[in-house]
């Protein structure tokens, strides 16, 4: 009975026409009209006072039911309780309301009124309100109620009661409250002392993740339920209920490692492990290698964040301190043909990150795991795509390196992208979906039925685009000596950008500030100290004698150091001061592009964005050919661009 304004296409020209309405048109067209004209205030023009002023007009009728009525003390409890957050008015307006009014808005109330009590820890009164509230009155409304009701039984520890409120929350009632009732219900039956089997949590566990539809949630749900369920320690009773909850466990970003841990279990159950199937020796089990793997992949993230090179911090200083940070923009080396190919015409290509199988550097993304003797296997389904840039935009040794045409040393070219190129969440150098999507082979219900995925995969199909990407600044590690080194811009770099317009004294003071601000001594230390531990914890899971039975245990391993195995290169590259934007996915992401001929067999890659709004300079490499600066002398001019983009012929001495 809620009018939306927002859907009336003349709404002055109906607030008109309400207005004309008096109390000698009949009461209830007039109540009609001063509701239409209150709502035309509250939610179009948000000037509560009129609209307060309108709803006031409306008196209950001789002879109820009085919709109008009730509908009028509903969104005055609403102003008030929500706008002026004035509870007593608010309470006030909410029990004016009968259910002879009307049952739904009466239900509605009654559910207000307990959520205000909760506020203020007058349980009592919320239960009695909330349990004013019945099914054949609102079913979606008392779904919600019977849960608030099983939350107040909780915090009083009547378990059994609050058992029961919540086995009244049915799913075709309020699916999301029916998922939040079946996770509450999962956490009594293994706190209790009721006598519950595993299977009994684990069903309540399930229905709740597969109702939930907020990932956020999703995420959550999957921490509790590994960390509850893996308290039980009857595998060998349970067996198949095991099997089911350790299959269905994904990939997360926030929780890799209980994908990882669940897969060694799996591992373990197939080979039939007497390990799993003592109670006393699972529980030590679970205790030492689900801590270890945790501790790999917290590690690992802490190292993956110390590298992020553009942060909120940065975002934080330019936007309201006005301080621009050295790093502000890094440079993509490549070929004169590439970067047409990204400007040309109306339908320029998007920039693409590279499949790291691909590569000519045959030690690519494998320093890392080589060091830890796991390495990489080559049918992992879980690849890595990255783009490289350069903190050095006018490098000599880049331009020798990369981007030559027609084995012409020097001829490409430098783009240098500026922040806002990337991104600063680095959840997303994971497509969490993808990969969760497929890491699950097969996924049962209690009934033995497939779960359905059919959400995930409609909103991964509908992606067309990736979401801005962060950069990291690569790692230089030398693993025969140890040592360690940061991407970085170089001395020279500082002196090209500022020759014309600073002193090299002042120069010298802003390269001695950016050393200071890097803190790289510092870095490298936590840095070592983290890698460390990291081997000496897959050192003691690969040493396991049951662990080694299983065919993949490699494989799993690699997985909980997959997010920094891109940043990690042999420090003889050192001298490129390298910087990367990567993006793991499964082999399986719509978003990567096959191949369209033979020719392009050897080549995957993935699209990312256009490019142009994004580039400050381009530097032409030494023996880039003058034609190419004309025709992109041409192609901005021509726009008439309100931000400049610099051409800048490199004068570095090629011998």
């Amino acid at each position: 009975m809620k009018i939306n304004i927002n859907e009336i296409t003349d709404i002055y020209t109906i607030k008109k026409i309400l207005s004309k309405i008096t109390y000698k048109d009949g009461k209830e067209k007039y109540d009609s009209a001063q509701l239409g004209l209150g709502v035309f205030y509250q939610f179009h023009k948000h000037d509560y006072t009129l609209a307060e002023k309108f709803y006031l007009k409306i008196s209950r009728s001789d002879n109820p039911p009085s919709l109008f009525y009730a509908l009028t003390r509903y969104y005055l409890g609403e102003i008030y309780c929500y706008k002026h957050h004035d509870y007593h008015s608010a309470i006030n307006f909410y029990r004016d309301i009968f259910r002879e009014d009307y049952p739904k808005i009466f239900a509605i109330a009654q559910f207000q009124l307990g959520s205000i009590y909760i506020k203020q820890h007058d349980y009592k009164t919320a239960r009695n309100h909330y349990l004013n509230v019945l099914k054949e009155d609102n079913p979606e409304i008392f779904a919600s109620a019977q849960f608030q009701l099983g939350n107040i039984y909780i915090k009083q520890h009547d378990y059994e009661t609050a058992r029961n409120h919540y086995l009244n929350v049915l799913k075709k009632d309020n699916p999301e409250i029916f998922a939040r009732a079946q996770f509450q219900l999962g956490n009594i039956y293994f706190k209790s002392l009721m006598p519950h089997s595993f299977s009994e949590v684990e069903i309540c566990y399930l229905n709740a993740y597969e109702n939930i539809n907020s990932k956020r949630i999703k995420t959550k749900l999957d921490k509790y339920r590994f960390n509850l369920i893996n308290s039980f320690v009857s595998i060998r009773d349970n067996q198949q209920a095991y099997k089911n909850y350790y299959s269905q466990i994904s990939y997360s970003n926030d929780y890799p490692y209980h994908y990882i841990s669940a897969q060694l279990i799996l591992g373990l159950m197939q080979i039939n492990s007497s390990l799993i199937f003592n109670k006393r020796e699972f529980k030590t089990f679970k205790n030492l290698v689900f801590d270890k793997i945790e501790n790999i992949c917290n590690l690992t993230k802490n190292i993956k964040e110390s590298l992020l090179v553009f942060t909120k911090i940065d975002n934080y200083l330019n936007d309201i301190k006005r301080i621009q940070r050295p790093e502000r923009r890094v440079a993509h080396y490549t070929k004169p043909a590439v970067l047409f190919n990204l400007l040309k015409g109306e339908n320029p290509s998007k920039f693409r990150l590279n499949i790291v199988d691909f590569m000519n550097d045959p030690s690519e993304n494998q320093v890392l795991t080589s060091w830890l003797n796991i390495g990489n296997h080559p049918d992992n389904e879980i690849k890595s795509f990255l783009a490289s840039f350069s903190f050095n935009h006018n490098s000599l040794n880049q331009f020798r390196l990369y981007g030559n045409e027609n084995n012409i040393t020097g001829s490409g070219v430098s783009i240098a992208f500026n922040k806002n190129f990337f991104g600063l969440d680095t959840k997303r150098s994971i497509n969490n979906e993808i990969i969760s999507l497929h890491s699950i082979k097969s996924i049962k219900s209690f009934e033995n039925k497939q779960v359905e995925l059919e959400t995930e995969q409609i909103e991964i199909k509908s992606a067309n685009t990736l979401y801005p990407l962060p950069l990291y600044r690569c790692l230089y590690f030398d693993p025969k000596t140890g040592y360690i080194a940061l991407a970085k811009r170089n001395k020279q770099s500082f002196y090209l950008e500022n020759k014309n317009e600073k002193t090299p004294e002042t120069i010298d003071r802003e390269w001695d500030d950016y050393i200071n601000l890097l803190n790289e001594s510092d870095k490298i230390s936590k840095i070592r100290t983290k890698l460390e531990a990291i081997q000496k914890l897959i050192a003691e899971l690969s040493n396991n004698d049951e662990l080694q039975k299983i065919s993949n245990l490699h494989e799993l391993l690699s997985l909980a150091v997959l997010p920094i195995s891109c940043l990690i290169k042999h420090a003889a590259f050192e001298d490129e001061d390298e910087c990367r934007m990567i993006y793991i996915t499964h082999i399986a992401d719509d978003n990567i592009v096959e191949p369209q001929d033979y020719q392009s067999a050897n080549s995957l890659y993935v699209e990312y964005t256009h490019v142009e709004e994004y580039i400050d300079n381009i530097y032409l490499g030494p023996q880039c050919k003058m034609q190419h600066k004309i025709w992109l002398q041409n192609h901005f001019k021509k726009k008439q661009r309100e931000r400049e983009i610099k051409l800048i012929k490199s004068e570095m001495p090629l011998r």
